[in-house]
């Protein structure tokens, strides 16, 4: 049982590193952080998203809190073909999460489009 587990986040990792289109709960963070002036300890963010989820949750489940955890790390890193979307604000170890400025400029740009 625990080997189907180790195998399925093994293989959620391996989707969510390589695939080009954000992971679902991305914009959910996106919109969790953005309500939240842009940045906020990740355990704040997790809970909100999932109160979004489920109005009576006063907190995430292990299983949310872990899926998000991994989104988050599979798109805060930069590559040649796509720009990070979060960053650590005070660095490597923080848990303060926050919107990369790539990703702020974008909000902004499709804001003003609207």
């Amino acid at each position: 049982m625990s080997e189907n587990l180790v195998e399925l986040a093994t293989s959620r990792d391996a989707r969510l590193s390589r695939t080009p289109d954000p992971h679902p709960l991305v914009a959910e963070i996106v919109e969790a952080l953005m309500a939240l002036s842009g940045e906020a300890h990740r355990e704040v963010v997790v809970d909100r998203i999932a109160q979004g989820r489920h109005r009576a949750a006063r907190a995430a489940s292990p299983a949310l809190r872990d899926e998000v955890f991994r989104a988050f790390d599979a798109h805060r890193h930069v590559d040649g073909e796509h720009p990070s979307l979060f960053h650590l604000r005070f660095g490597e170890g923080s848990h303060r999460w926050s919107l990369a400025p790539a990703a702020i400029a974008f909000i902004d740009a499709r804001g003003e489009m609207c």
